[in-house]
């Protein structure tokens, strides 16, 4: 099973810190990077791809140095950023076809993969449409469309739900689903329904650090019995900072029971991500004063 590693990956723009020290692995199947605007979500990719320099540690595939596989690195990654470039002129499958020729693909095979992944992304009666006719939703399928072209070892995703409608986030979804057996997939989001069903491994991120790695259902154990509903009744009793909302359930952090009438919440993928961005020390089973 090929391994993709960060080891204390760091980043600076000037005096600014943008990621400090990540350190964390990713294998096949799907990996997501969870946190909100800011932690450091897509300077990881730009970093994992070359899109931009790091400033320290290492990034290696199997123990190899990406940057010094070159072009056999490249051949087996693929990465959609969040705004991919278009060319408006082409057609959905002329875009494919040039994208087909960039990634080296065998002429043979071009015909017959351009369909196949036209028609994961609900994009084949659209084949020959000119791009810019397309909805953004259409884009951001066709941007996907694009990234699976060729079946990549290592499949790279910014944000890839923006602009899609609640359906086509779910067919993003079953694509993930069957590509997992096969290729490293890292989804970056901070919309938790993305990754809620689908997840293999979880990276929390804040600030440019890496609060938790691990299976969710890891991490959800290290957090039961933390995870608190609280009562509309007994919300002035906790800070206003340390309160958040499930649908229309406020929730909170605590070891101990907050408040008299809060009652304990069975851990969900939204409460990981909270717990991540709220107090960190949560995920720590000798933590005692949370």
């Amino acid at each position: 099973m090929p391994t993709l590693k960060l080891s204390n990956l760091t980043k600076r723009y000037g005096k600014k810190q943008a990621l400090s020290g990540i350190s964390c692995e990713f294998t096949t199947g799907i990996n997501a990077l969870l946190g909100p605007n800011g932690a450091g979500k897509t300077t990881i990719m730009n970093c994992i791809t070359g899109v931009i320099p790091r400033s320290g540690g290492e990034v290696t595939l199997d123990g190899s140095d990406v940057f010094s596989m070159g072009e056999d690195y490249r051949r087996r990654i693929a990465f959609q950023f969040q705004s991919p470039p278009f060319y408006p002129s082409y057609t959905a499958y002329e875009f494919l076809k040039f994208s087909a020729l960039l990634k080296g693909l065998d002429k043979a095979d071009t015909d017959g993969e351009i369909k196949r992944v036209l028609g994961l992304v609900n994009l084949s009666e659209n084949s020959n449409d000119k791009i810019r006719s397309f909805s953004g939703g259409m884009k951001q399928r066709l941007a996907i469309a694009q990234t699976i072209l060729g079946s990549p070892e290592i499949l790279i995703f910014d944000e890839p739900s923006a602009g899609l409608d609640p359906f086509e986030r779910e067919q993003f979804k079953r694509i993930m689903v069957r590509l997992r057996s096969k290729s490293i997939i890292i989804i970056s989001t901070h919309i938790v329904s993305d990754i809620d069903t689908i997840c293999d491994n979880l990276v929390i991120l804040n600030k440019g650090s890496v609060i938790a790695n691990a299976s969710p259902d890891e991490l959800y154990d290290r957090i039961r019995g933390r995870v608190w509903s609280i009562p509309k009744s007994d919300l002035e009793q906790i800070s206003i900072d340390r309160i958040y909302y499930e649908d229309t359930n406020a929730k909170t952090v605590s070891i101990n029971k907050p408040t008299e009438n809060s009652a304990l919440s069975e851990p969900t993928l939204n409460d990981l991500y909270f717990c991540g961005q709220i107090d960190s020390r949560v995920f720590d089973p000798d933590t005692e004063d949370v």
